[in-house]
């Protein structure tokens, strides 16, 4: 691999170019840390919002159509939507794994083979989520399983 970087003091914003003969994991893992490297998402902690890194988030949760987000430290509530959120971290390490839960891959700590064709995500806090039988394959291809 090859890294050029261009000094260029007169430029008002930072662009990343990636040019590769094919898209394998490895470009796809760049392009996901370049995406949320400065990328924010605003949740509500009582009556103040505050702006997360999405790097800092463990994982989205859809109950009684409400949307909440957990860090190591905190639960926030965003007013996003579980789509919305899903499309716009496409093409990051953030991944559905049931109707209701959208982690973030860089989280987990260890995965384990669960009855009828599941699987269970145990994330960096020690926390276990269990991925549905419909994301399966998407979530062992991201994680190379």
């Amino acid at each position: 691999m090859k890294i050029t970087i261009n000094y260029d003091p007169k430029i008002t914003e930072t662009e990343v170019v990636i040019t590769c003969r094919e898209l394998t994991a490895e470009v796809r893992e760049m392009i996901s840390a370049v995406t949320l490297a400065d990328n924010t998402i605003t949740g509500t902690l009582g009556d103040e919002t505050y702006f997360i890194p999405l790097g800092d988030i463990l994982y989205f949760e859809s109950v009684d159509r409400k949307v909440f987000f957990y860090t190591s430290e905190q639960t926030y509530e965003t007013m996003s939507k579980m789509y919305a959120i899903e499309e716009r971290l496409a093409d990051t390490y953030f991944a559905r794994v049931a109707k209701s839960f959208i982690v973030n891959l860089k989280k987990v700590r260890s995965i384990k083979a669960e009855r009828a064709s599941r699987m269970c995500l145990t994330l960096q806090n020690g926390e276990k989520l269990i991925v549905s039988r419909q994301y399966l394959g998407t979530i062992k291809e991201k994680l190379g399983v």
